[in-house]
């Protein structure tokens, strides 16, 4: 009996668990911003399937988007500990999430993963 409430106790823990290692790889404010600042980073649009890139500039303002051949220039900021972007006047805004695989996922209000980061490097390599 001892260990069929062992058992419970922990598949009942399991969720708790995994919620602690993912509130832990949720980036904070000053951990995106030297991530990202100065960098080019290649991504991927996982719900519309598209590649793109884009520089952070040094300011924490300016970002410079590839995709398709065609360059845009946006603006990018920090609103408490999420990244947003310009993009088509919209500011989209998302906590960005380290994955255990080395890429990185930007997490939409719902809770989506709508971009991941494949690769981060220094400088602007559009």
């Amino acid at each position: 009996m001892n260990k069929r409430l062992l058992s419970i106790a922990l598949v009942a823990g399991l969720p708790l668990v995994a919620t602690a290692a993912n509130a832990e790889s949720i980036l904070n404010a000053n951990q995106v911003k030297k991530l990202v600042t100065g960098k080019t980073i290649q991504a991927k649009h996982n719900l519309e399937g598209f590649k793109f890139s884009v520089y952070f500039d040094k300011d924490n303002k300016t970002a410079f988007r590839k995709q398709k051949g065609s360059t845009t220039k946006i603006n990018y900021m920090f609103k408490g500990d999420k990244h947003c972007t310009q993009w088509k006047d919209q500011i989209r805004c998302a906590k960005i999430r380290a994955n255990k695989d080395g890429t990185w996922s930007r997490i939409n209000s719902s809770g989506k993963t709508v971009i991941t980061w494949s690769s981060i490097s220094d400088g602007k390599k559009l």
